[in-house]
């Protein structure tokens, strides 16, 4: 495995204005020199959840390392919260790493138009802003008219936050992100799908009591809408934050069956985009 940190801001040269993360960890495959053959993945974005308050470690490197089994190029990113850093901070650290994977794809080894996003939570709304706002002010001021090589070629939504509407919201997570600069409704995923949007993926719980089951619903049916390819995947048990179901997520043994029961999801989440062509070339 090649391990290494990019510092995001250091590397498009962007003014940090007091944000101290923006940081992309990378878990890539090398060549394998007697294979005599260069191999070309898939990759994967990975953004944590933590209601824009801190970055869940357990949405993190055990996803990157999910993915990496499966033959992807795993980034995650590591991008500020509050209460120090608002909108537009963390759409732009989103869109920067986004951005680096793509213009440096050929050097990484990465197939460049088979770049995928998984977000959790939080950290599913995050990929939101960047699968359907790749074109939202704060991205344009950055990169111009190449915002859309923000845009994930397929994104994965876990228990996402979507919605603005206040009978199924995450107060603090729109609180945190928007902090009165911008509108909740025009961060409000399920009102901002439109056909150019690429493939989604989403998944949750119904017994979710951190971020209820009908954001998923609305943005499944948001895709829907627009006519963009979606899969939605609702398991009768389970709760808020499960990630990769396993012992070093949950930190508890025996697991809870529930596990077991809701951990299929990663599967399902690699079939998919296998089905979209994200395998790996020689």
């Amino acid at each position: 495995m090649i391990l290494e940190e990019i510092d995001l801001y250091e590397y498009f040269r962007a003014e940090r204005q007091g944000a101290p993360k923006g940081k992309l960890v990378c878990y890539r495959h090398g060549q394998i020199a007697e294979m005599n053959k260069r191999m070309r993945r898939p990759a994967i974005l990975v953004l944590p959840g933590g209601g824009y308050e801190f970055v869940s470690q357990r949405e993190a490197e055990p996803v990157a390392i999910e993915y990496y089994r499966e033959g992807f190029d795993a980034f995650v990113l590591d991008y500020d919260v509050a209460p120090d850093a608002h909108y537009p901070c963390q759409i732009k650290e989103a869109a920067m790493a986004m951005m680096y994977i793509r213009k440096n794809a050929e050097e990484l080894d990465v197939l460049p138009d088979k770049i995928a996003a998984i977000g959790f939570s939080a950290g599913g709304h995050l990929l939101g802003c960047i699968s359907v706002l790749w074109d939202d002010p704060a991205v344009k001021e950055i990169f111009g008219g190449d915002c859309e090589m923000v845009r994930p070629d397929a994104s994965v939504y876990s228990y996402p936050v979507v919605s603005s509407d206040p009978s199924i919201w995450h107060k603090g997570s729109f609180d945190n992100f928007c902090f009165g600069r911008v509108d909740p409704d025009d961060y409000s995923i399920d009102k901002k799908v439109r056909p150019s949007c690429k493939p989604a993926f989403i998944w949750g719980n119904t017994p979710d009591d951190g971020v209820p089951v009908q954001n998923s619903v609305r943005l499944y049916l948001a895709y829907l809408a627009a006519g963009v390819p979606a899969e939605l995947h609702i398991f009768r048990e389970g709760w808020h934050g499960m990630t990769v179901c396993s012992a070093e997520t949950e930190g508890e043994l025996p697991m809870n069956p529930a596990c077991e029961y809701v951990r299929p999801w990663i599967g399902l989440s690699v079939n998919f985009l296998k089905t979209l062509g994200f395998v790996s070339e020689k």
